[in-house]
């Protein structure tokens, strides 16, 4: 069942004309929030504004009882004055840019352009899991609904070496704000969008499995997974950045771990919650 507001309700059953509107948010993984009205002119609703992007288009959605994982395709086409962080958005795209990213699409009716909207209903929600067709001026993203993380591997819990939780997840339970490191992009060598130096000079491959996101310049909320660093400060990600950072942007860098007993204890102090079985025999190990 869809909640809607008396407001809308009573329009709905008025049988007055009423113009209707999608409204996508896009949540990138760094946390920037984007807000496109998918009609001709803004939306204010809900106190935020929607504002003109690009053009989107999708499929019906269909709704359907149970635990199925529901897909929904955002065909985007974008000329080059539609940026995000001052980047052409299909370049920004092809950059892993929407990697991750939440999107909600809601659905928005007024009676008039001119005036405030009467009221919205959700329409689907879900993340970004596939990007495809890329062109010069368009994409095809798919975003299937929340069930997609019931696709997970069973029993959940392993007999292994490494520790079961993520750095920072709700097990770890260690906040990342307690290591969170800033920072700013050197200008020699000159960054590209998986190397870079930056200001930082922590051991080497501290921040290893940890992750950078940006607080200015064109990747501003766009979160990376760094692949290694040196005492220098040198950088490398895992994936491209969907531009290259420019010399004097800021970040904040989180420090990674390898999921040892080891680097749980020494570098996060976190012993108590390592969930991992370090001294049980691989199943290869044979006793005679």
């Amino acid at each position: 069942m869809k909640a809607a507001s008396p407001a809308l309700i009573a329009l709905l059953n008025s049988g007055a004309d009423f113009q209707m509107v999608d409204l996508w948010t896009i949540t990138l993984v760094g946390g920037v929030v984007i807000r496109w009205s998918g009609g001709d002119v803004p939306i204010v609703s809900g106190g935020h504004t929607y504002a003109l992007g690009p053009v989107i288009e999708r499929q019906d959605i269909s709704e359907k009882i149970g635990l199925d994982v529901t897909t929904v395709d955002m065909a985007i086409t974008a000329n080059s004055d539609d940026l995000i962080n001052g980047v052409p958005i299909i370049p920004f795209i092809r950059g892993h840019g929407f990697d991750g990213a939440n999107v909600r699409l809601d659905r928005a009716f007024l009676t008039d352009w001119n005036l405030p909207v009467v009221g919205s209903v959700l329409r689907f929600s879900g993340r970004v899991t596939a990007v495809s067709a890329i062109t010069g001026d368009g994409a095809t993203i798919t975003v299937s609904s929340w069930t997609v993380l019931l696709n997970a591997n069973m029993p959940a819990n392993l007999y292994q070496a490494a520790c079961l939780h993520a750095v920072y997840d709700a097990g770890c339970a260690l906040n990342p704000a307690a290591f969170a490191v800033t920072g700013t992009i050197g200008a020699s060598p000159t960054p590209t969008r998986t190397v870079f130096d930056t200001s930082l000079t922590p051991p080497t491959n501290d921040f290893a499995q940890g992750r950078i996101v940006f607080t200015s310049g064109p990747n501003t909320g766009v979160s990376a997974t760094i692949m290694s660093n040196d005492a220098a400060g040198l950088f490398q990600l895992v994936s491209p950045l969907p531009a290259p950072p420019i010399a004097g942007n800021s970040f904040t860098a989180y420090p990674g771990c390898d999921l040892t007993q080891s680097r749980c204890s020494v570098r996060f102090n976190n012993l108590g919650r390592f969930k991992a079985t370090p001294y049980v025999p691989v199943p290869e190990t044979a006793f005679g």
